[in-house]
């Protein structure tokens, strides 16, 4: 699993050009809840001693920052699939009831639970205009789980950066200020010459609603799929 996709290659190259970065309060996490306060997503969750001791690493090493704040440990994933917003009275297409959620998180285990586990390699640090965060190298199986989610939920929301386009990715720290660009920007590239992290199995995949506030998303699962 050794090497960098384009996509990533291209995402660094992206964001060592950057001048400033993407704020908490300007980020999806902020304008993009417009007050709504429970999001469902399938996720595989960062359970393996190794890959959280990487994570933490990389997350003391940039945590000094000014304008770096670096997620908690109950934050760590890799995204699968975005679902929406769970609100009594929908009404926007970003939105769901309760019973579509239901009907969607049974809808998936149909599609999830044939699929066999696999490993996952955590690879270089990285960057978006709007968080640090780690390359997950693994052969594409996260981007097919994305697209059978796609193809086989009813009314499931596609978004953007769905289907062939998906990136998945371990992020670590979001910013608060442009104060530390220039030392981030070292730190990171710094750490990209260190090399990859651990590979690890994914044996499971989670549906959670993650609760959004001025604080980090806390998660609660709503439902366990195991692989294979």
């Amino acid at each position: 699993m050794a090497g960098q996709t384009p996509s990533f290659a291209q995402t660094w190259a992206r964001f060592q050009a950057l001048d400033s970065l993407l704020l908490l309060p300007d980020t999806l996490e902020s304008a993009w809840t417009r007050g709504r306060t429970h999001y469902l997503a399938f996720l595989v969750p960062i359970e393996d001693a190794a890959a959280r001791r990487h994570i933490a690493m990389v997350a003391d090493r940039i945590r000094a920052i000014p304008g770096v704040d670096p997620y908690p440990e109950s934050y760590w994933h890799i995204t699968i699939k975005g679902i929406g917003f769970e609100v009594a009275a929908p009404s926007s297409s970003d939105e769901l009831p309760p019973a579509t959620a239901e009907l969607m998180a049974s809808a998936a285990r149909s599609i999830l639970a044939p699929q066999p586990g696999f490993q996952v390699e955590l690879g270089l640090p990285n960057g978006f205009p709007e968080v640090v965060f780690l390359e997950v190298l693994d052969r594409g199986r996260i981007r097919s789980l994305n697209t059978l989610l796609l193809e086989g939920v009813p009314g499931i929301l596609r978004y953007p950066i769905d289907g062939p386009v998906f990136l998945p990715h371990v992020s670590v720290a979001r910013f608060s200020s442009n104060e530390g660009v220039a030392r981030l920007k070292a730190a990171l590239a710094a750490l990209r010459d260190e090399g990859p992290g651990p590979s690890f199995a994914v044996r499971h995949v989670q549906l959670i609603k993650a609760r959004l506030s001025e604080e980090a998303p806390t998660f609660q699962v709503l439902a366990d799929y195991v692989l294979g």
